[in-house]
């Protein structure tokens, strides 16, 4: 009897049902990602239980990364993937404190674009290249307004990892992307630092389209070093200037 000596078995609580029956019908692909859920009403009839067990579970989900919820909108599934990325973004934030974690994630980033570059020219699609240049026109309409240009660099780099066709590529470089959102806020302050960056973005872009896999690895590499140095250079001026010693000297 020694084995039943233990915790005593908790009742379950009605909504965590509901919640059970709701995530299944998503994870086997019945609802999928980006569609909304039936309404309150309808899963109250549905499974024959109140608004209160409904509303629970629609939070559990949440809590789960499986549904967003929003304000007199119908909650609407979550890509898995991107929800995954999005789950391990306060740490990676915490972590990236320490400038050599920063420095292994630059380099990390730098290792997963030059593939990706490569892989898009291989095999971007007539569609994937038209997103890949869209983005690219929207990034030299933003020289000069640093906010945008920072939103429009990100998103010449994650068309380009779309063009890949694999959701966690996607998600993986979409999150990398924001938890680096500072590294390029910075990094731009350097004189000439967007002008240089349109020009290997258009490199690339380049490279991309004629199919050149070697040039599109090779310049997208030489793109992210710069983007390090830009920043890195800048780190280091900030602390020049706010050293009292040299300001003295």
């Amino acid at each position: 009897m020694q084995m039943l000596n233990g915790e005593p078995i908790r009742r379950r609580r009605l909504y965590q049902d509901v919640a059970d029956r709701l995530s299944r019908a998503i994870i086997e692909g019945d609802i999928k990602a980006g569609e909304p859920l039936p309404s309150e009403r309808e899963i109250m009839d549905a499974f024959g239980v109140g608004r209160t067990a409904v509303r629970e579970a629609l939070f559990a989900l949440q809590t789960d990364g499986l549904v967003s919820l929003s304000s007199g909108r119908r909650p609407v599934v979550v890509e898995q993937a991107k929800s995954i990325m999005d789950k391990l973004a306060t740490p990676a934030r915490q972590m990236l404190v320490k400038p050599d974690r920063l420095r292994q994630l630059q380099e990390a980033r730098r290792l997963l674009e030059k593939s990706l570059a490569r892989q898009a020219a291989r095999t971007a699609t007539a569609g994937q290249l038209a997103a890949i240049e869209d983005a690219l026109k929207k990034n030299r309409a933003a020289l000069g307004d640093r906010d945008a240009f920072v939103r429009t660099n990100m998103d010449f780099h994650v068309q380009i990892a779309r063009a890949c066709d694999n959701i966690f590529v996607d998600a993986l470089l979409t999150a990398v992307s924001e938890w680096l959102d500072e590294h390029r806020r910075i990094a731009i302050k350097q004189s000439g630092a967007a002008e240089l960056a349109y020009r290997r973005h258009e490199e690339i872009f380049e490279a991309i389209r004629t199919g050149d896999a070697d040039a599109a690895e090779a310049v997208m590499e030489q793109h992210l070093v710069e983007s390090q140095d830009a920043y890195w250079n800048e780190i280091n001026q900030g602390a020049a200037s706010a050293d009292p010693v040299s300001r003295d000297a």
